[in-house]
């Protein structure tokens, strides 16, 4: 029951805070929607995940599977009423009822296998090792696959300080916008469209925009967009005081969250204020400047496997050593139950070089094979370190196992 409450504790925390600077775009959502807006994809990718851990401290309490299903089902229900009544900022709709739902289902399914995740013998922990680096590697190579540069085919509009319904709008002017050198046009479609679109499919872009800025908006304003047949391919934003450069990666076509690199201040208060934006891409080292009069500023990003938790987060997190090492704890989590079944099978002989084999297939060959640079040395670490602390892990288990099983001293009598 205990892990039913936390994950209740997390759905409430995720689901039912406040959000007042959203609350114009919570409007526009309509409740029936099944994918709803730019970020539909990442939506329901969280939805699918949400439930999963109440649900299955439900279904080990001893509620069966189509209990578990209708209470969360009923959570879910009183959630989405919650939202569109009494909680500022939040957006409910029926795609949110049904992933949370379908959650809650997954999760009841899983946890029939959690005593044999955690229990294993011997053998079914060598099945599990290896099931398990199978699909770690699978998940780097999907994350990978995602966060390629990539321009959806169709037609491509360049637009400045675009309207949309999703933002709002840059209050500012835009003064000129260099894309590879070549101006680019305001509502029309850019020059040598074919020849840009090879160009950001490699990665390699040299994006320039000259603005005036205005006033400061809630919520994120694009400045200059690249739009596609059906979603945003890339440009610039203003999210309150930060610049943010939308990189063109394959997870956009799937309405997935937007990877982005940020500039703190990069947006000055003062209106009127004359900025020059410039981002530079190559070979996966992302760099943006800022430069207002004498001050410039600027953020780096070397773009990693490891960063595709940013396709689905519901929070920001601004780019720089907080985004690195966010990426290693999430690699760090990823490798625990690894570390864990690689000491529940007993033959360290062989559980070592296979984790050994599944970090470097992770963290070095795919990179490489998908375009990537180096991974940075956090990741490695972060890996060993999620591999140690499962292998202590099983040895905490393996104490407690053995105490529970001694005969207890207040249990004996004598004659």
């Amino acid at each position: 029951m205990g892990l039913a409450v936390v994950g209740g504790l997390l759905i409430a925390l995720a689901t039912l805070t406040p959000s007042p600077d959203s609350t114009y775009l919570a409007s526009l959502t309509w409740p029936g929607c099944l994918v709803c807006g730019d970020d539909g994809g990442a939506d329901i990718a969280a939805n699918l995940v949400l439930f999963l851990p109440f649900a299955a401290g439900l279904r080990l309490a001893g509620l069966s599977w189509r209990r578990c299903v209708l209470w969360c089902a009923a959570a879910s229900f009183t959630i989405e009423l919650l939202q569109l009544v009494a909680i500022p900022g939040r957006d409910a709709s029926l795609s949110d009822l049904l992933t949370n739902t379908a959650s809650g289902a997954i999760g009841a399914a899983l946890a029939a296998g959690l005593p044999t995740a955690l229990r294993p013998t011997r053998c079914w922990a060598g099945r599990l090792l290896l099931g398990g680096c199978l699909a770690w590697i699978a998940g780097c190579a999907f994350a990978g696959w995602l966060l390629q540069p990539s321009v959806p085919r169709g037609s491509l509009l360049s637009l400045w300080a675009p309207k949309v319904p999703q933002t709002g709008a840059f209050d500012g002017r835009v003064l000129s916008v260099r894309l590879n050198g070549v101006h680019m046009p305001n509502g029309s479609v850019p020059p040598d469209t074919a020849g840009l679109r090879r160009g950001l499919e490699t990665g390699n872009f040299s994006l320039e925009v000259d603005v005036v800025t205005g006033e400061r908006l809630a919520v994120p304003a694009w400045i200059y967009g690249m739009y596609g047949p059906s979603s945003w391919v890339f440009g610039l934003l203003e999210s309150k005081d930060r610049a943010a450069i939308v990189l063109p990666v394959r997870g956009l076509r799937f309405r997935l969250r937007p990877v982005t690199l940020t500039v703190p201040d990069g947006i000055p208060a003062e209106p009127g204020t004359a900025v020059h934006l410039s981002a530079v891409a190559r070979h996966g080292i992302v760099r943006l400047r800022s430069t207002a009069g004498d001050t410039t500023r600027e953020a780096r990003l070397t773009l990693s496997p490891a960063y595709a938790w940013r396709l689905i987060s519901p929070f920001e997190i601004a780019a720089g050593e907080r985004v690195r090492w966010f990426s290693a704890l999430c690699l760090a989590i990823s490798a625990i139950p690894l570390g864990y079944w690689a000491a529940r099978a007993g033959r360290p002989g062989l559980a070592i070089p296979c984790l050994a084999a599944t970090a470097a297939a992770g963290l070095g060959a795919l990179p490489r094979a998908l375009g990537f640079p180096a991974v940075h040395p956090s990741e490695w670490i972060a890996v060993a370190a999620g591999c140690l602390a499962g292998w202590a892990a099983h040895g905490a288990a393996a104490y407690f196992e053995r105490r529970c099983a001694l005969p207890s001293a207040n249990g004996s009598s004598s004659s």
